[in-house]
């Protein structure tokens, strides 16, 4: 019954893929809203009525911290999940889903993750400048829009009042986030773009670009996209996903708290000395490299031990 989907041409993969999470999105996202509803005391013409700007209102919280857990299983987990069982015997294993190979990776991975923060504020404040002197009025103002929409959206899902609230937050936006996106985007989407494009970075470098354009906040596009880099190359050159789910996951949670103790707004700027900022940034950039080429240097992934191209037995046997 099942075919290895892995034996298709890479085209064909991402046709399935496709597919198959356009399905599940679409009947998951429907029976899980009318569940949500249902829970919240909700008719279908309330439903029908919300804007995108409800649901940075607080009464409707509680629906918008549902929809992330529809969203999880419709159009990550479940779609990635059944594409590596059609795939793949070991479909886990296939989803990247396994040991590292090599212990300290998944510090290194959580170390860079770490390195990373500062070059997030500086690259965030070039992508605000990018946008205010090359794109028209028009394209601004419907970026900040949506910028707003989204961060309004944000701010009300981490809205906490207590420890629970707390961790409550640190499951949706951490654990969710980090495990979903990480299994769709590097875990099956990077994996059929890198044969796609027959080159580890080319795959890298697209999958990020798309995982940074679905979050729809094009005025973190830059810094969203080198993340999604470093999680992709993590992914890479580890042999596993489980140093980009954990760097992901730490990413989001530090926020979460930053949030919850008041050190950081999602509305506000980074909040760092100005003049420093490009240093410390530049910086940051260097050590990431750094340790990003030392996991490289030890790294046992090659193109054929990933998919088997028949140029590297040695590498084949050691069951990827």
């Amino acid at each position: 019954m099942n075919t290895y989907l892995k034996n298709k041409p890479a085209w064909t993969q991402l046709l399935i893929f496709g597919g198959i999470t356009f399905v599940l999105a679409f009947f998951v996202t429907a029976i899980g809203t009318l569940i949500l509803a249902s829970i919240n005391h909700m008719s279908l013409s309330d439903l029908r009525n919300i804007t995108p700007e409800d649901y940075s209102k607080p009464q409707y919280a509680p629906l918008t911290k549902g929809l992330l857990i529809v969203q999880f299983f419709g159009f990550f987990f479940l779609p990635s999940m059944i594409f590596a069982y059609f795939a793949d015997p070991k479909p886990l294993k296939f989803a990247g889903l396994r040991k590292p190979d090599r212990a300290g990776f998944v510090f290194l991975g959580t170390l860079i993750i770490l390195c990373s923060y500062v070059m997030v504020a500086w690259l965030s404040e070039l992508n605000q400048e990018i946008v205010k002197n090359f794109l028209g009025k028009s394209a601004q103002q419907w970026i900040e829009k949506s910028e707003s929409d989204v961060n309004a959206t944000l701010q009300n899902i981490l809205t906490m009042k207590n420890p629970i609230d707390l961790i409550i937050s640190i499951f949706l936006v951490g654990v969710l986030a980090a495990v979903g996106e990480e299994l769709f985007f590097r875990g099956i989407l990077q994996r059929i773009f890198i044969q796609i494009c027959k080159s580890p970075w080319l795959g890298i470098i697209l999958t990020a670009a798309i995982f940074s354009a679905v979050h729809g906040q094009f005025l973190g596009f830059l810094p969203r996209m080198i993340l999604g880099i470093i999680l992709g190359a993590l992914y890479w050159y580890s042999g596993s996903l489980i140093p980009a789910i954990v760097g992901h996951f730490v990413f989001n949670s530090i926020q979460v708290c930053l949030v919850y103790f008041k050190v950081w707004d999602v509305n506000q700027p980074s909040g760092m000395n100005e003049k420093m900022l490009p240093v410390a940034g530049i910086i940051s950039i260097v050590a990431i490299v750094a340790l990003m080429n030392y996991i490289r240097k030890r790294s046992l992934t090659t193109y054929d031990r990933v998919y088997g191209t028949g140029t590297d037995t040695n590498m084949r046997e050691l069951d990827l």
